[in-house]
């Protein structure tokens, strides 16, 4: 069933989007499409969860609000900075009364926050948003990140960092796998997420042991 409100809240986030455009270059990997799809996720996660599913997709659709590139040294603070947002657009929509739970959620939900999430709703969102990190998609949006701020695709004498140097995923796109996204499926707060994330990491798994195959060919 559709939800008025929750439609109006979608259509003044993506006027915010818009407009914030004029100023903004997002890069391909935090467009609109990315939050359609994290609330995507967060609604089937949350009806299957038992959870809010009004917050957990308000949430969803204004967990990026606020953007800056991931090499820039205040990137942490965007949720913080979009929590700030969020009262006046659900108030916007009559949505006002979702506002200390969803505000909760989007402050809770970054990796780089590394906060544990302490309500339902903010798991959700926290495994709806990790969700679209991963699978072939989440190799597009590593790529994509990595190639925005002018990042190698991989180290050229040790793609797989075998020689335990560093590793540097603002250099090398390749890296952030072993850093960060590897370890997601193993860290999804709901059987949901952790069910979709299984056949994720597998295709994300499956690409990179391709990878390897490919680089290792004389």
């Amino acid at each position: 069933m559709r939800d008025a409100a929750l439609d109006a809240l979608r259509a003044r986030v993506e006027a915010h989007f818009e407009a914030q455009a004029a100023t903004v270059q997002r890069d391909s990997a935090h467009d609109l499409a990315h939050v359609a799809r994290v609330a995507r996720h967060a609604g089937a996660l949350a009806v299957e969860a038992g959870a809010d599913v009004r917050v957990c997709v308000a949430a969803a659709w204004l967990h990026d609000l606020e953007w800056l590139p991931k090499n820039h040294p205040e990137a942490s603070l965007c949720a913080a900075r979009s929590a700030r947002l969020i009262p006046a657009l659900l108030a916007d929509v009559g949505l006002a009364a979702l506002t200390e739970a969803v505000v909760q959620a989007v402050e809770e939900h970054p990796f780089s926050v590394g906060r544990a999430p302490s309500t339902l709703e903010a798991a959700i969102l926290q495994d709806a948003d990790r969700l679209d990190a991963i699978g072939a998609i989440g190799v597009a949006r590593c790529f994509a990140t990595g190639g925005s701020f002018g990042g190698a695709l991989w180290h050229a004498g040790d793609p797989f960092a075998e020689s335990g140097r560093p590793l540097d995923d603002k250099a090398f796109s390749l890296d952030h796998f072993e850093r960060k996204l590897l370890r997601l499926a193993g860290a999804m707060n709901t059987p949901a997420g952790r069910r979709r994330a299984a056949a994720l990491h597998a295709t994300m798994q499956g690409f990179v042991e391709a990878l390897r195959a490919e680089l290792s060919v004389d």
